[in-house]
């Protein structure tokens, strides 16, 4: 396949309409655009054409602002894992692949079998890389997907250091209702579920599914005070704009909060979710502090919850994000890794 290389520096209008394959919901068009839009960065592309055709597209964003690269982009806190090498000027760091989530990818026409999808992201990445370099900015892609790994290290070659970040689940949902899925599993995740659901009926809360909208102001606080147990400072406000973001991004009729209630009407737990055809994508969730069962309910607001809710609507996949393996991989969940990929 004859490919041509460019580099731009406005989105691909190509990328506003077409199928598109992506590693992650976090890297769909939508998601990608939104980002693009962010004055706090400066977005570039790298496309790959064949006969003036779009197949392909990778993002480059590197922050304006050096607080801008905070958290889970602060690269001078990963420079041990990353190889040393990591520039003092956050300016200079190039995301490659990145929508601002956590996840990196290449967005590939979804006419294009394995073997050229796989192609294509190759050469993008090495481009991606290649002009961040050459420039004497430090690029790096953070996690990126086991499907998508191998094209991104060959975009560096020899030079390539791979390390894993976090680990990823993905629940796989099958049958027509609950009790079917739950058949499918394996005995020991069977009776996890099972118990699960007895304890948390025990507790007396309830357990529902709403538009995302209407509760993302109580939900906020919430949010930040998961953030503050992982060493991650928020804002509710600024939470709760980056939740209404995310709402007008994917539009409302898509995205979900699973939530859990006491029996006066707190709000105890909220996980969001949004869905992208037959998959469901976690996002943020928000648990109190301190209350009765809660395990129990995050475990409700976390898988049971939208199980149900994948169940109902034909979803056939939950992307359950980033870490708790364990926790997930009993319910039924198949574990992955997300590395990250910079020059060594």
């Amino acid at each position: 396949m004859e490919l041509t290389i460019e580099t731009l520096g406005e989105v691909p209008e190509e990328l506003r309409c077409g199928g598109w394959q992506f590693g992650a919901p976090a890297l769909s068009p939508g998601r990608m655009l939104a980002a693009a839009d962010d004055a706090r960065w400066t977005t570039g592309w790298t496309v790959a054409r064949s006969q003036g055709r779009l197949l392909g597209a990778v993002s480059s964003r590197s922050p304006r602002n050096p607080r801008s690269a905070d958290g889970p982009h602060d690269l001078g806190a990963r420079a041990d894992l990353l190889g040393g090498a990591v520039p003092e000027d956050p300016t200079r760091w190039v995301f490659v692949g990145s929508s601002g989530e956590l996840a990196a990818g290449v967005l590939t026409s979804d006419e294009l079998p394995p073997g050229e999808a796989a192609e294509v992201r190759a050469a993008l990445t090495s481009e991606a890389f290649g002009r961040a370099e050459a420039a004497g900015n430090y690029p790096v892609a953070l996690y990126v997907r086991d499907r998508e790994v191998d094209s991104f290290a060959s975009g560096l070659a020899d030079r390539a250091t791979v390390r894993p970040l976090d680990t990823t689940a993905e629940l796989p949902v099958t049958g027509a209702d609950e009790d079917e899925h739950t058949a499918g599993l394996t005995s020991r995740q069977r009776e996890a579920c099972r118990r699960d659901r007895r304890k948390f009926s025990a507790l007396g809360h309830h357990a529902d599914c709403v538009p995302a909208e209407e509760v993302i102001t109580e939900a906020a606080p919430l949010v930040c005070a998961v953030k503050r147990k992982y060493g991650v400072a928020d804002h509710p406000r600024l939470c709760e704009y980056r939740l209404r973001q995310w709402v007008r991004t994917l539009g409302p009729e898509a995205c979900r909060a699973s939530t859990v209630r006491s029996a006066d009407g707190e709000l105890l737990v909220a996980s969001f979710f949004a869905r992208q055809d037959t998959l469901l994508e976690s996002y943020e969730i928000g648990l109190a502090d301190e209350m009765p069962g809660r395990d129990h309910s995050y475990l409700q607001a976390m898988i049971h919850g939208p199980v149900r809710y994948a169940l109902r609507h034909g979803c056939r996949s939950i992307d359950l994000g980033l870490g708790s393996s364990a926790v997930k991989q009993l319910r039924g969940a198949v574990i992955g890794t997300a590395w990250a990929v910079s020059p060594a």
